[in-house]
């Protein structure tokens, strides 16, 4: 009689100071997150002009998702809570911010780069949701890192 096996994945452990790679990860992009939402609940109206402008649908749901996401997605990120989730949403978040707002204009500009930001931010998301919060985390107090 053979015994069947069942193959499971696991993410390797991040250890040592490398644990700590994804805490920069985190800060930066967190930070970055809020500084863009926390200004526009102020003038929430322009944003939702702005999203109107762009023929984007159900303008005022849209912009209500745009700020909470970038504050929610930036205290989630700061607090290294549900990391895995979060930054696989900041990809997604920026990867749209790409194509509806900054392409549109042309990537490369002559005056230089178009929604750089954009694509770096996506990139750490897409990183962090890959390697998870490491060190320093609520996910590491959870056990979830």
């Amino acid at each position: 009689m053979s015994t069947a096996t069942r193959a499971t994945a696991t993410a390797p452990t991040i250890t040592g100071t490398a644990a700590y790679a994804p805490l920069l990860l985190r800060l930066a992009a967190g930070g970055l997150m809020l500084l863009h939402g926390l200004p526009k609940l102020g003038g929430i109206a322009g944003v939702q002009g702005m999203v109107a402008g762009m023929g984007v649908p159900a303008p005022g749901l849209v912009t209500w998702l745009v700020v909470g996401g970038e504050i929610g997605l930036g205290v989630l990120l700061l607090a290294g809570l549900l990391t895995r989730v979060a930054g696989a949403l900041l990809a997604v978040q920026m990867a749209l911010y790409v194509v509806l707002v900054h392409a549109p204009q042309g990537l490369l500009t002559p005056s230089g780069l178009n929604g750089e930001h954009a694509v770096l931010l996506g990139v750490i998301g897409a990183a962090l949701a890959l390697t998870g919060a490491g060190g320093a985390s609520l996910d590491r107090a959870r056990g979830r890192a």
